[in-house]
């Protein structure tokens, strides 16, 4: 019995009923083995019901509201996208899907519904299309940490790349066709042959991310739920800097308080996002996955 399990894990097996197996299934066998070792693995070019991590969305609710072919949140997914509020911004960008009627509120409502959705897209993961220093494209895989303050991608490389938002200095969008570039909303010839791609691009200090998208709408959902995103993560950047570190009635007083009165305080001080930050900017810093890197 012992034989025969280290003759199936090493794929040798001395039996007769395995002489007639088809060949086809040998070939498939050999197909697979040559594809993992040669070959990136990627995301189905489809939707899969079952991958969490490839959700497209649309536009098809004028609401805003989600559609009934939505996955259902967990409760901890449910409990971050509920803690989300727009940040505090004298002028709000206007949603997408806005209707020429909407009031203020409306759309208000669909702005926090998109920026909420990405959110949780990008706090679960995501499979993105990023356009490479040399015109090329790559799916990555993107990630917000559990404090939606840091991006991390995974380009499949043997490492994570972990950019915080708060070092975004510019994100903005270009449209590129026929590979050239232009700004949107100007002309562009041979836009109807399926050659353009939405480029959304997020920009640090020392670097760049540019993720490629086939539709205008959705591109500049990305951008705004991203803007949004980042302006967060600056607000509690700024907040925490002017946060004590120590109770003011406790150092009056020159005793050391407690962990528990520590954390009582920072969490008293932290409510929510109403301060802006000044812009700041850096790359990302690398989490190595293999060693000999």
């Amino acid at each position: 019995m012992l034989a025969r399990r280290v003759e199936w894990f090493f794929g040798v097996c001395n039996c007769t009923t395995c002489e007639s197996t088809p060949a086809v299934d040998q070939q498939t066998q050999i197909s697979l083995a040559e594809d993992w070792g040669g070959h990136l693995l990627r995301h189905p070019p489809g939707h899969d019901s079952l991958d969490i991590t490839f959700t497209p969305r649309q536009f098809g609710h004028e609401d805003g509201s989600a559609g009934a072919d939505a996955a259902p949140l967990s409760h901890r997914q449910r409990g971050i996208k509920d803690g989300l509020q727009l940040p505090s911004l004298q002028n709000y960008p206007v949603p997408p899907n806005a209707a020429p009627g909407d009031t203020e509120v409306d759309r208000a409502r669909k702005l926090l519904h998109i920026y909420q959705e990405v959110a949780i897209d990008l706090h679960t993961g995501v499979y993105l299309t990023q356009l490479t220093a040399d015109r090329d494209y790559s799916d990555i895989h993107c990630q917000l940490m559990e404090d939606l303050t840091t991006l991390k991608l995974d380009q499949n490389t043997g490492r994570i790349i972990e950019f915080p938002l708060v070092n975004v200095s510019k994100v903005y969008r270009i449209v590129k066709c026929d590979d050239k570039f232009f700004p949107p909303g100007s002309f562009m010839p041979h836009t109807i042959d399926g050659k353009t791609d939405h480029i959304v691009v997020v920009e640090f200090l020392r670097r760049k991310l540019a993720f490629v998208y086939k539709e205008a709408q959705v591109a500049q959902r990305f951008m705004i739920a991203m803007e949004l995103l980042i302006r967060r993560a600056q607000q509690k950047q700024a907040l925490r800097s002017l946060t004590p570190t120590f109770p003011p009635r406790q150092a009056d007083q020159g005793q050391c308080p407690t962990p528990k009165q520590v954390y009582e305080a920072m969490s008293r001080a932290q409510p929510g996002d109403s301060r802006a930050a000044s812009e700041a900017g850096s790359g990302g810093r690398y989490t190595n996955l293999d060693r000999s890197l």
